[in-house]
């Protein structure tokens, strides 16, 4: 997203609800480990707002990330029992639309999360960060590492959609002024390890010349840590990966990574529900985007980060 969204007059209007617990349900599209992560920030901040007796949280995750079936059921199900705000996370926007649409004729508010947002009108805001900033973030990283350098790329992409096209069109935009960097190949690994390890050996097999791996996601980049390890590529070619997963985070301390981008999971958990507090408890209208920023980590100062950000604690 690259410029404010106004209001479409077809979200549900903000209304101060007095009644307690708030069932609130929470709709990833897999619980992977950023979901995980998100989650913590979800629940910390409830726990900031008297816990279970004020919110009550409703967690459903999908069997997998494209698994949008399971996420139009659990949807249907929770609009059926006439929950009061709803937290969902895109993969396949389109096929969620009618539930979205469903959920606001209810007069239940929608909140996205992690969602690049194409042609939606219906949902409160978008809480998240830009999924563009996360790529130009790790081609900045790139061309402030090695400036005028002639470097050779090998890219993993996650699935066809909207969060790895984003991504991409942020890297490009950074990367394409800059022609001493050279993508030699580029290939979707499916957001997944097992799938990060294949592609990189094949990618490899065919491009040994590659110097910089860039994955999309740190799961596929540590399949891709494993199969450079098994080609002794090791400490020769640097891993740029994006997510600062807690292996990504130790990866960069033992030098196995080179950078990864932290965009923000657990304070985007938090800003849900403050997003439902101010909407759904206050009656307070908000802005279309609740953003954070994108921020990179490398050696220089991978040490800075707090590891509470990964799990959750229990707040007073």
């Amino acid at each position: 997203m690259d410029k404010d969204i106004k209001p479409t007059g077809q979200e549900v209007k903000p209304a101060k609800k007095d009644n307690r617990p708030l069932k609130v349900g929470f709709l990833p599209t897999a619980m992977d480990t950023y979901y995980q992560r998100v989650l913590a920030g979800v629940k910390e901040e409830i726990d900031k707002r008297g816990g279970d007796g004020t919110i009550q949280l409703l967690v459903q995750a999908p069997s997998s990330q494209s698994a949008t079936d399971d996420q139009i059921r659990t949807m249907e199900a929770w609009i059926n029992d006439g929950v009061d705000a709803i937290a969902v996370a895109l993969y396949n926007e389109g096929a969620l639309l009618p539930s979205i649409r469903r959920a606001t004729e209810a007069g239940i508010p929608i909140f996205l999360f992690n969602s690049p947002v194409a042609d939606n009108p219906y949902y409160v805001s978008d809480i998240g960060y830009d999924q563009s900033d996360g790529g130009r973030a790790q081609a900045q990283w790139l061309v402030d590492t090695y400036g005028d350098k002639e470097v050779k790329l090998g890219i993993l992409e996650g699935l066809p959609g909207p969060h790895t096209s984003q991504r991409m069109k942020g890297f490009n935009e950074v990367i394409s002024k800059h022609p001493n960097f050279k993508i030699v190949a580029q290939q979707p690994a499916g957001w997944v390890r097992a799938q990060g390890l294949s592609v990189t050996e094949n990618m490899f097999t065919a491009n040994p010349d590659i110097e910089v791996l860039v994955a999309l996601y740190d799961e596929m980049a540590l399949g891709g840590l494993q199969a450079l390890k098994a080609k002794g590529l090791n400490g020769k070619v640097a891993i740029v990966g994006y997510e600062n997963m807690k292996e990504a985070n130790d990866a960069i301390l033992t030098g196995d990574f080179a950078a990864t981008v932290d965009t923000g999971a657990k304070e985007e958990g938090r800003n849900i529900i403050r997003a439902v507090d101010e909407f759904v408890m206050k009656g307070t209208a908000l802005p279309k985007k609740i953003f954070v920023a994108p921020k990179t980590y490398d050696a220089k100062n991978i040490k800075t980060f707090d590891q509470n950000d990964y799990v959750y604690v229990q707040q007073k």
